[in-house]
Formats: structure tokens, sequence, C-alpha cells
């Protein structure tokens, strides 16, 4: 076969695989989400247990949390499972995803590398209502990073990630740089914001055991 035409359909294979396919709600078993994930090139970026309200046992606790991305961490995902981590989950969901996710050693008490916007704060806090109705109900909110500081002031904790989420929303996980070494604290692990593009943030989740995983220990040259 010339040459030529391997080329093509080569460039064919690539333009039908699926780049982001994964909508937020999409839901499967873990080895299935897992193989479509790795269909899409995603590494698992950082684990945690995020706490919430459980409808079906009608009680409150921990489940697994996934960040994963590409390398180029030009798209990224945040998963959510049945089970806290350490037990296996029997259903692994979509629970958000987006791109540009940025990564920031927390672990360190410097100014954190990642993209630092410019946000006027009577704006923000005018915006704080459209936080409340469309993502967050009943939250408290302030300008975001007056919440970050707040956060960091009141519970050690400093950004982790930060990326755009779909729907034109920042997402920034601050965590406590000992989350993952100590024993369950309830919800002062880290905390999830979302921020509007006019700054105004509210705490959508929160929970414990935030923890960078493997492959970006090796990145970070501790692997």
């Amino acid at each position: 076969m010339p040459r030529r035409i391997i080329f093509l359909i080569l460039l064919l294979a690539l333009a039908a695989a699926p780049v982001h396919a994964l909508d937020a709600g999409h839901c499967d078993a873990p080895e299935g989400l897992s193989a479509k994930l790795k269909t899409e090139g995603h590494k698992i970026v950082a684990t945690m247990d995020v706490y919430g309200y459980d409808v079906d046992a009608k009680e409150w606790g921990h489940v697994a949390s996934l960040i994963t991305a590409t390398p180029d961490l030009k798209r990224w995902y945040t998963l959510k499972g049945d089970q806290p981590l350490g037990t296996k989950s029997t259903r692994m969901c979509i629970a958000a995803k987006g791109k540009n996710l940025e990564i920031n050693d927390h672990r360190k008490d410097a100014v954190p590398r990642v993209t630092r916007y410019r946000f006027e704060r009577e704006k923000a806090l005018a915006s704080c209502e459209k936080v409340r109705r469309n993502y967050v109900a009943g939250a408290r909110c302030n300008e975001h990073y007056a919440v970050l500081a707040g956060l960091q002031k009141e519970f050690g904790e400093r950004i982790a990630l930060q990326g755009e989420a779909d729907g034109g929303v920042l997402m920034t996980i601050a965590a406590d740089p000992n989350s993952n070494k100590s024993e369950p604290l309830g919800d002062r692990g880290y905390r999830m914001l979302v921020t509007t593009s006019d700054g105004a943030a509210g705490i959508a989740s929160s929970g414990q055991r935030f923890a960078f995983s493997e492959w970006v220990l090796s990145v970070f040259g501790e692997r």
C-alpha cells in the first residue's frame, strides 16, 4: 500500500478518535470508565475523598473522587465513585469536565504557580447570587482570592489544582499540605471552589485525603 494512503488512513483514524467525549453525568463500572479514559489518553492527577449526602443510604459520608487529565493538561475530568478511597466503587461518574488544568505543589509555602486573575471585589460580590443560583445553592460567597486567603488562614489550605470548567467557571482545589498523611479529619482536608468570570467564588465541595498521583509526583521529581 502506498505510503501516502497509509498516512491518510492514520489521519482519518486520529480524527475519528474520541477527544473529551464523555459528558458530566456519564456513569459506568470503574473498569469501563477507566478503559474510556485510557482511550482519550487520560492519567490520574489526584485522588481524594469528597464529603456529601448519600441519598440512597440516607446518611452523610465520604466517597472517592479523582481528577484525570491528558498529559498536556489541556483536558481534564472530575470523577466520583460510590465508595471511599480504599474500597472499590461499583460505579463511577463524570462529575465535571474542563480544559487547561494547572498543577501547583501546595506542599511548598510559596506563591502558587498558576494563572492569577484580576477580579474587582464589587463585581464579584454582585455576582454571588449567580453562584448560589446556578452552582452551589445557599453557599457562602466572596471574591475568589478572599476565599482562598481565608482557607489558608483558617485551615492552612493552599492551591493545588486550577482549571477552566465547562460552563465558563473556574475550578480551584485548595488543600491542606498534610491532608493525605493525617487521620480522617471530616471535611478539613481540602475545598473545591467554583468561581464565575466576575470572580464570585463559593465552595462547591470539601473532603479529606487529597493526594497527588504517582504520575504527578514523578513530574515533581519525587518518584
